[in-house]
């Protein structure tokens, strides 16, 4: 190979640089320049060792190394006392006459090449040359290198290689990858054609939202479906009733404040019957970042209220007690309070009836209280009343006039 050398180097003698732009010999086979590394990688800012190693009997004449990148040929080090930055030797070469390993520092993408440890050797009328095999080094993140996204035509987010992020929604846009050459301030070398970079956001699980207050059967009711975080923001949400699909009275897709995704939300009817205690509707909403549509589901029962129908009846018990028994039926929710009142006050609350349910959905249960037969000249008034779901403003009351049943039997 020929020598790297590099005649702007001002390291070396007049004389002995002329020798080497003239330099022809070859490798000589007396003996060899061990280079044992063919190549050195590094960091940006490591220290890095080549190693060479020349046979203690040699002839006589100066060790060089050289660095070699494309046609460049650049002289890097003599052991002749000459300084050189960032490049010193690993050993005392007075002392050891065989190792001429060199050690830079601080290495950077400039660095990145091939270097030869060569032994010039003095004759006439020609001077010759034995070269190592060279070492080739590498320097990782040879130079600068910006992710830079554009938005609008303007540079909106810059990211440094190697510093991973979190990709969101705001992250759509076109990305170039530029190389810039380290100056004060960087310089841009060159651009890539940019990437256009789409970010898909799915929407959350449905919710639906149902009355605030439960319905009588026959009433219209609505209920609200909302879906959120999605993008982009083409999305579609469809209604259905028992797997029925059911028109919407409205729906809307608005853009979340301080944020790039969406939000869509919407609302339907329903009509309660008595067949719907076993009804469901669901939401179901699609977009192009999910496989299958997600689906929010509400039971319909779970809005429906029946108040039940009261009837009192009463059964003799011995010659002055009378057995009053309330019966409620036909109810729904289950949940119910029965209360008796004996003359305008509360007389008893029974909160732990146990309702049995019916074969078309809905719930019968009764209450009896022991009450004396009154004198002739008194009337005892019993009234029953039912109290559903915890709600004071839905009751259903009966009233019996315990004298007149006794008048009727003496008749």
């Amino acid at each position: 190979m020929p020598v790297p050398v590099s005649s702007s180097c001002p390291c070396l003698p007049s004389l002995l640089l002329a020798l080497l732009l003239k330099l022809t010999g070859t490798s000589g086979e007396e003996f060899q320049v061990k280079q044992p590394e063919t190549s050195v990688s590094a960091k940006a800012g490591d220290v890095i060792t080549l190693a060479c190693n020349i046979p203690a009997q040699s002839p006589v004449g100066p060790v060089l190394w050289f660095k070699e990148t494309g046609p460049e040929r650049k002289l890097i080090y003599s052991f002749n006392g000459s300084q050189f930055p960032r490049v010193s030797q690993v050993a005392n070469s007075m002392a050891n006459q065989t190792d001429y390993s060199i050690r830079i520092n601080d290495v950077s993408p400039k660095d990145v090449g091939t270097y030869y440890c060569v032994k010039l050797t003095i004759g006439h009328p020609d001077m010759d040359y034995i070269s190592g095999p060279g070492t080739y080094v590498s320097v990782n993140d040879a130079g600068t290198y910006f992710c830079v996204k554009f938005k609008e035509g303007k540079p909106d987010i810059e990211y440094q290689s190697g510093q991973g992020t979190q990709v969101t929604v705001t992250d759509a846009g076109t990305y170039f990858c530029v190389k810039f050459k380290e100056g004060k301030p960087d310089i841009e070398y060159q651009s890539g054609q940019g990437t256009q970079v789409t970010v898909i956001a799915p929407p959350s699980l449905p919710v639906i939202i149902g009355p605030l207050e439960k319905a009588l059967i026959g009433q219209a009711v609505n209920f609200s479906c909302i879906s959120y975080g999605f993008f982009p923001e083409n999305i579609t949400l469809k209604w259905f009733k028992n797997g029925k699909e059911i028109s919407s009275l409205q729906t809307h897709v608005v853009k979340l404040k301080e944020s790039n995704v969406y939000k869509i939300s919407s609302t339907t009817e329903v009509v309660l019957s008595l067949q719907d205690f076993y009804a469901y509707i669901t939401c179901d909403v699609n977009h192009l970042s999910l496989h299958y549509p997600l689906q929010g589901t509400a039971d319909l029962s779970k809005t429906m209220l029946v108040p039940p129908t009261m009837s009192i009846f009463e059964h003799p018990v011995s010659k002055n007690k009378i057995n009053v028994t309330c019966k409620a039926k036909k109810f729904y929710p289950k949940g119910i309070w029965l209360t008796w009142l004996k003359n305008g006050n509360v007389s008893r609350i029974d909160k732990t009836l146990t309702p049995t349910k019916r074969r078309d959905g809905l719930y019968t249960v009764q209450s009896s209280i022991l009450v004396n037969k009154p004198h002739e000249i008194e009337d005892t008034v019993l009234t029953c009343q039912a109290e559903q779901d915890g709600q004071q403003e839905v009751t259903s009351k009966m009233t019996f006039l315990v004298s007149a049943h006794l008048d009727k039997r003496k008749k």
